[in-house]
């Protein structure tokens, strides 16, 4: 099933490598290589453009990206609407408010959170130019990463993929850990004041 869908993506080409990270992103938790790869060994033959892949493949990936982001809005509009409710979400909704940009930024080599980063965005609301903006660069660095292994490894970059993301990942994963214990322990003070002294004047702030 797999292996006739990514045939009949790659015989449309250009539009089938749209459609495909637009779904990895909303419906279908799809490895986004699978297309990146040959698609970078394809521009290294000529049959494809390099640039207008990583474009094109980026596009898709904030399509699906703003699909899931819209939909979780829509959820979080209609089961969280008293303030009781809207209060269990406080302290989460402060603490991505607070790291949010970063978590979206690196969200590509992040395991699980690449795909869907989008949900709390939503429920959270956070302002569509920098989900967007933020997005879009994340990804574009991440695809043209991809496409540029397979552009310069051809079938050895689908052997050794694993070990590639394994490696790019937890080079992230612990950057991104650093980032935010630093800046962890520069906001504690901040949020005790905020929060824990005048839970109140913090709700309606937040609200």
């Amino acid at each position: 099933m797999l292996d006739t869908m990514m045939t009949f993506i790659f015989e449309i080409g250009y539009i089938g490598f749209f459609f495909y990270m637009l779904v990895t992103n909303t419906f279908l938790p799809l490895p986004p290589q699978l297309v990146l790869l040959p698609a970078g060994y394809l521009a290294a033959q000529g049959q494809m453009d390099f640039a207008t892949v990583s474009i094109i493949t980026t596009a898709g990936t904030l399509a699906g990206a703003l699909v899931s982001y819209s939909f979780a809005n829509f959820i979080a509009s209609k089961f969280f609407k008293t303030r009781k409710q809207k209060r269990k979400l406080t302290k989460i909704k402060y603490l991505f408010r607070k790291y949010g940009k970063a978590t979206v930024l690196f969200s590509p080599v992040i395991p699980v959170v690449g795909l869907y980063v989008s949900i709390p965005a939503g429920i959270f609301r956070m302002p569509m130019v920098w989900f967007a903006s933020l997005t879009y660069l994340s990804n574009f660095i991440w695809n043209v990463m991809m496409i540029s292994l397979g552009y310069f490894f051809g079938e050895q970059a689908e052997q050794n993929i694993d070990y590639i993301m394994v490696g790019l990942s937890l080079l992230f994963i612990t950057a991104f850990s650093v980032w935010g214990l630093y800046k962890l322990r520069v906001n504690k003070e901040e949020f005790s004041k905020d929060y824990y002294q005048s839970p109140i004047i913090y709700l309606h702030n937040n609200a």
